[in-house]
């Protein structure tokens, strides 16, 4: 019982970080940057197309075909440029690596090496 009632006085104690009101979902749109929030926009539009693609036949698995090799290059690009931190940009590339599903291991390689673990590493936040 105790137990219970440490864990929700946690938990609403939690709810208005950042400014935020405590409402769920409200909180997080409010420490962004209205640029911030079209690049993250953009992304996720990305990993969709990227998910579309990579459902298209292709002839092999290595190189994937014509359609997810141009997703795959537009979220790169789309990556690189956002003003999003570190931490937001590893996420997105983890839901783009996912949504390749196996179509194209030279896009899947290519994510794999724009992730920016080294920064996050030394505690660069990529602002």
């Amino acid at each position: 019982m105790l137990r219970g009632l440490l864990v929700a006085a946690c938990i609403a104690l939690s709810l208005p970080a950042c400014g935020g009101s405590g409402t769920p979902g409200t909180s997080a749109t409010r420490c962004e940057s209205p640029r911030a929030a079209r690049a993250l926009a953009r992304l996720r539009a990305d990993v969709v197309e990227i998910r579309r693609a990579a459902a298209l036949p292709a002839k092999n698995r290595l190189y994937g075909n014509a359609a997810v090799n141009r997703a795959t290059d537009r979220f790169l690009h789309d990556v690189a440029l956002a003003p999003i931190d570190n931490k937001q940009r590893n996420r997105l590339i983890d839901h783009a690596a996912g949504a390749l599903v196996g179509a194209c291991q030279q896009c899947f390689q290519a994510l794999e090496a724009a992730r920016p673990i080294p920064s996050i590493r030394l505690g660069d936040n990529g602002c």
